[in-house]
C-alpha cells in the first residue's frame, strides 16, 4: 500500500503485528452501537464524544468527508497550567469535586514524518497500543499504555491505571489515592450494568518509558451488549477526567483552554466477535509545519501545582523522543 494512500495503522500489542487501512475507507460517525460487532476496523472517538469521529474499515467509503470538526491550539504556557491546578484545588476545597485532570500541549515547530515516528513507536514501547490516523488536514500518533476494554469468548476485561512516577521514585499517598479513585470509578461501573462477579488483580506496577503506573486489572464475564454498556460508561474514564466524572468534565470544559480533540478520546479495533479499545494517550497531532504533543495530570487536594506541570513534562518527553 503506498504511503499517501494510508489513512490509517495501528499496532495490537496482544497479536505482533501493524494492520493497515486505507485513506478512501474512512467515514465519519456519532453512535458506536451501529458498529459494535458488526463491523470490523479501527475507531477514533474524541474526548468530547458530542464531537465527530472517525471509523477505518476495509472497505472503501463512497461518500468523501469534505467537513472536519478540528481546532487549532495556542501552547499553555507552565503559569498557566499552575494557574489551573491552584483553581482546581480551590474547587476541591468549597465543593464536591474529588480529582481532575487536567491536560497540556507543547507545540513544536518544524516538518516532522508522523510515519517514522509510528515506527519509532511500535519499536520502543512494543507492549503499547500504536496507531497512525490521517484525517485530512492532520495525522495522529500515539503509543497509549493504557487499555480501556478488551472483550473476547464471553470476557471483559479493563484496568484502572493512574498515578505517575520516574523509574526510580517511589509511590506516594498521593499516587495511591489517584489510583484508588479510579479503581472504585470501575468497580461502580462494573456493578452499574450487573457485572458484579469480577475478578480484581492486586495493585501492580506498569511501566512506560522511563515513567511508571499503578494498575490494577479486573476480568468479568459479559455478554456483546454488557461489554458495549461498559465501554460506554467507562469512556471519559475518571483516569482521563477525575471524580466526579460530570462535575470534573465540566470543570475541564470550563477552565482547560485547549481544545483536547482526540487526546485522551479513545481508539481501537472492532472485529465480529472481539473488541479491543485503549484510552489515546501519550500522542501527538502533526499538521503542516508543526507536531503538537499533549499530556495530563491527576489533580487532587494533595498537588503540588509545579510538581503536576513536571508529570506532564515527564509524559511528554516520552513521546518526544519519537520525532
Amino acid at each position: 500500500m503506498a504511503l499517501e494512500n494510508i489513512g490509517a495503522l495501528v499496532y495490537l500489542p496482544d497479536e505482533k503485528k501493524i494492520e493497515r487501512y486505507t485513506a478512501d475507507s474512512m467515514e465519519s460517525f456519532d453512535e458506536i452501537d451501529a458498529y459494535w460487532m458488526q463491523r470490523e476496523g479501527l475507531l477514533f472517538y474524541p474526548f468530547d464524544r458530542s464531537k465527530q469521529a472517525y471509523f477505518f474499515s476495509n472497505d472503501p467509503n463512497e461518500n468523501t468527508i469534505t467537513e472536519f470538526d478540528l481546532s487549532p491550539n495556542e501552547p499553555l504556557t507552565q503559569l498557566e497550567y499552575e494557574t489551573s491546578v491552584y483553581l482546581a484545588r480551590a474547587d476541591m476545597e468549597t465543593g464536591d469535586l474529588e480529582k481532575v485532570v487536567l491536560a497540556r500541549n507543547e507545540i513544536i515547530q518544524g516538518q516532522f514524518d508522523p510515519e517514522e515516528s509510528f515506527q519509532k513507536a511500535v519499536k520502543k514501547y512494543p507492549n503499547s497500543y500504536g496507531y497512525y490516523v490521517n484525517i485530512g488536514p492532520e495525522v495522529w500518533v500515539g503509543a497509549s499504555p493504557e487499555l480501556l476494554l478488551h472483550y473476547a469468548d464471553g470476557v471483559v476485561y479493563t484496568v484502572a491505571l493512574a498515578g505517575t512516577k520516574s523509574l526510580s521514585e517511589e509511590f506516594t499517598h498521593k499516587e495511591h489515592e489517584e489510583q484508588k479513585m479510579v479503581a472504585q470509578f470501575i468497580e461502580e461501573k462494573l456493578a452499574k450494568i450487573g457485572l458484579i462477579n469480577f475478578t480484581k488483580s492486586e495493585v501492580q506496577e506498569a511501566t512506560f518509558g522511563d515513567i511508571k503506573h499503578l494498575k490494577t486489572a479486573y476480568t468479568a464475564q459479559a455478554d456483546k451488549l454488557q461489554a458495549l454498556e461498559l465501554l460506554k460508561h467507562l469512556q471519559p474514564t475518571s483516569a482521563v477526567c477525575g471524580l466526579p466524572r460530570d462535575k470534573s468534565f465540566g470543570f475541564i470544559q470550563e477552565f482547560e483552554t485547549m481544545n483536547r480533540s482526540f487526546y485522551s478520546g479513545i481508539t481501537g479495533v472492532l472485529r465480529k466477535n472481539t473488541a479491543t479499545f485503549f484510552v489515546n494517550l501519550r500522542c501527538m497531532r502533526f499538521a503542516k509545519d508543526s507536531v503538537e504533543l499533549f499530556a495530563g495530570a491527576g489533580i487532587t487536594k494533595e498537588s503540588d501545582p509545579t510538581a503536576e506541570w513536571l508529570e506532564t513534562e515527564k509524559k511528554i518527553a516520552t513521546i518526544k523522543e519519537l520525532l
